[in-house]
């Protein structure tokens, strides 16, 4: 049985009645013969979308740079200085510095470039692809690290065992969500006063408040794109002072300027990333509080229909970013028919929630993998 209503709801200038109508469908009905325009985006992993208040921006300059030609560049480097500023200020880089590239992979792999000798780096087994391939282009010795749900400790133990000079790692892992412990880290770097630990922030910067003077980091590179809400082609780079004398690096701010920081800046993309740090800097509490509650509301109910990995059910944390495992595909498929916006990863589905989702998405995304699981 369908229930359905249309009613008048108003009058429009131009196009006569506006009309609004509604469908009450059971929850046994097959989905995948209706056509809905409504999809559910739980992408942000891969992609944070773009927003119309930043498109209108973008469209702006572009006209603007129509009209003003070269004229546009006169002063861009003021400009760039007042994005530093804001990043700086975003994330508490008060004895520091700021850098800005197009992406972290192409970041991390100038940093690498910058080091030197025989230095022995930790990484996660299965982190992102871009830090091994850097380091292995450099001929660098990597000890790996089982990736499970006793990362910490995975960790602490091979600091001891190995004494490496560098540690690598995603603060949150890019293929299923897994949130290192900074406390953990803080400790670690209390302890190992000569271990220098580069931080993938791409999955982590945008999501919470985060000190970074404070955090036990040296170099934080991260992507713009995902949870910055920034488009592609920007990233950042933030530097600790202290991490120009490592032994392995000596350099200065000028010398990682002329590598990093390498050609024109490309203005429309550093300023979207102004633009969107200004749009989140009022909400980023807001935002951290309401993913946090997403994060607990999916690892429960994930659970509860056996879809919750052992490795995530084993950790105190965890973000809003999901790995179901789905091996042939079917779930990933299945998702997509009822609109579900969604990535394949590893050997599963992955799927992640941004601040702009809801709880009755949260429930959706619940009553389809329920009757997946039937």
């Amino acid at each position: 049985m369908i229930t359905a209503g249309v009613d008048e709801v108003g009058r429009g200038c131009l196009a006569g009645p506006v009309v609004s109508s509604a469908v009450v469908l059971k929850e046994t009905i097959n989905l995948s013969i209706l056509k809905d325009s409504k999809k559910i985006y739980l992408d942000s992993a891969k992609a944070g979308p773009l927003y119309y208040e930043l498109l209108k921006w973008r469209n702006d300059y572009e006209k603007k740079s129509l009209i003003d030609k070269s004229q546009i560049r006169v002063n861009h480097e003021n400009f760039v200085k007042d994005v530093e500023k804001s990043v700086s200020e975003f994330f508490k880089v008060d004895s520091g510095d700021v850098f800005f590239t197009n992406s972290f992979s192409r970041g991390f792999h100038s940093l690498v470039s910058k080091i030197n000798g025989k230095p022995l780096f930790i990484m996660l087994e299965n982190d992102y692809p871009s830090i091994s391939e850097s380091l292995n282009d450099r001929g660098f010795e990597i000890i790996y690290i089982k990736n499970d749900a006793y990362i910490e400790k995975n960790i602490e133990n091979a600091v001891k065992r190995y004494q490496p000079d560098f540690i690598v790692i995603s603060i949150i892992i890019w293929i299923d969500g897994v949130k290192i412990d900074l406390d953990f880290l803080k400790s670690l770097k209390i302890n190992n006063q000569n271990l220098s630990i580069i931080g993938d922030g791409t999955q982590f910067c945008g999501t919470t408040k985060f000190n970074f003077d404070e955090s036990p980091f040296d170099v934080i590179i991260s992507s713009g794109y995902k949870w910055m809400l920034a488009g592609y082609g920007v990233a950042f780079m933030l530097v600790k002072s202290h991490f120009y004398k490592n032994n392995f690096i000596k350099s200065n701010k000028i010398d990682f300027k002329r590598i990093i920081d390498l050609g024109h800046y490309d203005i429309l993309a550093i300023g979207s990333l102004f633009f969107s740090l200004n749009k989140l800097k009022n909400k980023i509490d807001n935002i951290e509080k309401k993913l946090i509650e997403f994060s607990i509301i999916l690892s429960s109910q994930l659970d509860k229909i056996g879809m919750l990995s052992s490795k995530i059910k084993n950790r105190k944390n965890h973000s809003t970013i999901f790995n179901i495992k789905d091996e042939q595909g079917k779930l990933f498929n299945y998702l997509t028919k009822n609109n579900f916006i969604c990535s394949q990863r590893g050997n599963g589905t992955r799927i992640s929630f941004n601040f702009f989702n809801t709880k009755l998405e949260i429930e959706k995304l619940m009553n389809v993998l329920k009757r997946f699981n039937q």
